[in-house]
C-alpha cells in the first residue's frame, strides 16, 4: 500500500475495527488527522499509521 495513498471511511473500518459511525465522529472531531473531499472523509495511509503509534505511545504511558 502507498503510504500516501487516500483511505476511505469503509477501509479505515476495517483497519481499525470500529464501527463507521465512530470513524465519522472521530473525523468530524478532528480525533483522526482526515479531510473532508466533498462529502466524505479521507486519511492519508501515512497519517494513519502516526496517529495509530500516538494511540500505542498513550498506553504504553500509563
Amino acid at each position: 500500500m502507498d503510504e500516501d495513498e487516500l483511505l476511505s471511511v469503509e477501509e479505515m473500518t476495517r483497519i481499525l475495527k470500529v464501527s463507521r459511525p465512530t470513524i465519522q465522529r472521530w473525523c468530524h472531531d478532528r480525533k483522526l488527522p482526515a479531510a473532508k473531499i466533498g462529502k466524505a472523509y479521507r486519511i492519508r495511509k501515512e497519517d494513519l499509521d502516526r496517529w495509530y503509534e500516538g494511540k500505542l505511545l498513550d498506553v504504553v504511558k500509563r
